[in-house]
């Protein structure tokens, strides 16, 4: 699973699904330096290939529940937010703000955590009676997943193989954890925070030296005084065009991993197109099964 830096976590829920074998971004992403310029088209193209849809997520997950159900357990899995705001932490407004506080929707919109019983944690990952799978893009590897789970049959039942899921759905998505380790690693972010923190500073509150300190400390306040620091946080990062800086600064470093991800994008834009396929398919004919054949063999690219 993809880790964050010191509190970021504490700003989104980000990461893949745990999969044995994914404990970091792939190292030949970690050297990414910030293009000169800029091409929008490549940065569209890279997002298209590396963000699974959030159809075939949704999709997935209610095939995992029902997969779940069918074997007696409960198994709610979260949906876990792939999108390029969430992950960057730039989706923060002043109509937001003053509406959720730092709650970006409504109750009601959100996804469950996680939730399951014993019965129900075993029949979503099995036990691999029946073999493993896993796969590797541009060198990174999923580790090895029990094929006989309602996890790895989401995979297939969705994007037509566990492989194919696992690089669409797990794999490929750690690619942008890696343009956002570059950009928190960026002078020129740093910089930005600390533009933030003295702007913070004079509209009284002192001693939040990031923008993911503050959501931390807001969250042993009352909804109304989180409400009241998360506006003057949201029109602090206005002030100083925050969100539209952070944004520009990864296009600079998702042009450079568009590079390196071109390789492998046609194969990433057919197994999106499976799933898109699929996806239709469920709508038709809900299904709670999609048994793994036989044991799949390590797929590369």
């Amino acid at each position: 699973m993809v880790t964050s830096k010191s509190s970021w976590a504490a700003v989104v829920a980000i990461g893949i699904l745990a999969v044995s074998g994914c404990s970091s971004a792939p190292e030949n992403l970690n050297d990414l330096e910030a293009a000169t310029k800029t091409n929008q088209k490549h940065i569209d193209k890279f997002k298209s290939w590396v963000l699974p849809s959030e159809d075939a997520e949704k999709a997935r997950a209610k095939f995992a529940q029902r997969c779940v159900e069918k074997r007696g357990g409960t198994y709610l899995p979260q949906i876990q937010p792939h999108s390029i705001d969430q992950i960057l932490g730039t989706n923060l407004t002043v109509d937001d703000a003053e509406d959720h506080g730092y709650q970006l929707a409504k109750d009601a919109d959100r996804t469950p955590l996680d939730s399951s019983d014993k019965a129900g944690q075993k029949a979503y990952f099995g036990d691999a009676k029946n073999g493993t799978a896993s796969a590797t893009l541009l060198e990174y590897s999923s580790g090895d997943i029990p094929t006989d789970g309602c996890m790895a049959e989401s995979l297939n039942y969705i994007y037509g193989s566990v492989e194919d899921g696992l690089k669409a759905a797990e794999l490929a998505p750690s690619f942008v954890h890696s343009v956002r380790d570059k950009v928190l690693e960026d002078d020129e972010y740093t910089k930005l925070q600390e533009k933030w923190s003295q702007c913070m500073n004079d509209a009284g509150y002192p001693n939040l030296t990031d923008t993911n300190s503050a959501v931390t400390a807001a969250n042993n306040f009352q909804l109304d005084e989180q409400k009241r620091q998360a506006t003057a946080d949201a029109q602090c990062r206005e002030d100083i065009s925050f969100n539209q800086s952070v944004n520009d600064l990864a296009g600079k470093y998702y042009e450079s991993a568009y590079k390196r991800v071109k390789n492998v994008g046609s194969e990433l834009e057919r197994i999106h197109e499976t799933a898109s396929k699929r996806v239709e398919e469920d709508k038709n004919d809900p299904k709670s099964s999609a048994p793994v054949a036989s044991q799949p063999s390590a797929s590369n690219s």
